[in-house]
């Protein structure tokens, strides 16, 4: 047996894609998640069944594809138009 070094894997740089591609994610994600729990909380303080939950989490929704749109697709428009 020879006394060799196990070799590190490097990632490749995968470039600004990947950090907006996650960026998307996430807000989507975190969007129906916080309304949702927000109208969880409403639902639990007032004492109804089910009402707000489904309100937040469709809110969180909107909210989400909104702020999607405002962060990274009007950036996209402007550029397009400079070119």
């Amino acid at each position: 047996m020879t006394n060799q070094k196990p070799q590190k894997l490097i990632p490749k740089d995968t470039g600004p894609g990947e950090d907006v591609a996650w960026g998307m994610v996430s807000t989507l994600v975190a969007g129906p998640l916080v309304w949702g729990g927000i109208g969880m909380l409403i639902d639990s303080l007032v004492g109804t069944t089910r009402i707000f939950l489904p309100l937040g989490i469709v809110l969180g929704f909107v909210v989400s594809f909104y702020i999607v749109y405002v962060r990274f697709g009007r950036e996209t428009e402007t550029s397009l138009k400079e070119k």
